[in-house]
């Protein structure tokens, strides 16, 4: 089944999902990234475009035109900012597809924006890692269209469920998961930056391993943390929307912003331009990407 897409934001759920989508499903996928006015950082994303079949638009507007589906996968905090500029170009029959990660409320607000221009707004939510299963990555659906749509993106070879409810729905769940999700990720970080400075790592993963046989601790500290290195800026922004989502539900954010805190000290050391000079295979590299960063990180400090 042949479709013409438009993805708004081209980073790595865009990239991904695109890939999958042309590869897969054969279609015909236009991107558009506000980067793509950076001299500096255009020419890698134009190049992945070109590397697998998306057409490199010129604008949003462009990237839409003729579109079924437009996907948009920005930054959390340019949600509502892709929404409102999309809205008065998005084709007649269009269906808006929002697959970031934003409080419910947030959800909301773009809907609104979306159906005002006379639009069509779907949620989704991602609901795990998209690199491993690029466009087959599975998605929770909410919203008065999500169960056509659903079939739509199921016919086009992509996992996805249409939950019963409004706008508002996905998110909610999407946002309670990151709580643990992304909560975890900095606990991890935050136990090893300790143990590693005290010299007491090995012992540490071996007590872990021992409360909580059957799982690779050491494994799954690598894994996690290898992801947290590079993503922990825009994991920081969401975690101040799943913040935003426990207010609305009037529950007291303590950890979610402890959370959000904990990565941005880790994107604000540098550590994802460190990762990416020296990918980490194992939790030593880990750690000692950590250091680097740290140190760098308190040298500019003094």
């Amino acid at each position: 089944m042949a479709s013409r897409l438009a993805f708004i934001g081209f980073g790595e759920a865009g990239q991904y999902m695109s890939e999958g989508l042309i590869r897969q499903a054969g279609a015909e996928v236009a991107v558009w990234d506000i980067l793509f006015a950076d001299a500096e950082r255009a020419p890698k994303l134009l190049a992945k475009a070109k590397a697998i079949g998306a057409r490199a638009a010129g604008s949003a507007a462009d990237a839409m035109t003729g579109a079924e589906i437009v996907f948009s996968g920005v930054t959390t905090d340019q949600s509502l900012v892709a929404a409102t500029q999309c809205a008065p170009d998005l084709p007649r029959g269009a269906i808006y597809l929002d697959l970031n990660s934003t409080s419910p409320g947030k959800k909301q607000q773009v809907a609104q924006v979306i159906e005002t221009a006379g639009g069509h707004m779907v949620e989704a939510a991602v609901m795990d890692l998209v690199p491993p299963h690029a466009h087959k990555v599975p998605l929770l659906l909410a919203g008065p269209q999500a169960k056509p749509v659903a079939e739509l993106l199921t016919a086009l070879g992509m996992r996805a469920e249409a939950l019963d409810g409004s706008i508002g729905k996905a998110s909610t769940i999407k946002m309670c998961r990151s709580v643990f999700m992304k909560g975890l990720s900095a606990i991890m970080l935050e136990c090893v930056m300790a143990a590693d400075t005290a010299g007491a790592t090995e012992e540490i993963l071996a007590s872990i391993n021992k409360t909580y046989p059957g799982i690779d601790w050491t494994q799954a500290f690598t894994r996690t943390l290898a992801g947290t290195s590079i993503h922990a800026g825009r994991r920081a922004g969401e975690m101040k929307e799943v913040a935003a989502t426990l207010e609305e539900l009037g529950v007291t954010p303590l950890m979610s912003l402890a959370t959000s805190a904990r990565l941005q000290d880790a994107a604000d050391s540098g550590l994802r331009s460190i990762a990416e000079a020296n990918p980490p295979q194992t939790l030593d590299d880990v750690l000692a990407n950590v250091r680097v960063a740290r140190a760098r990180q308190a040298k500019a400090a003094e």
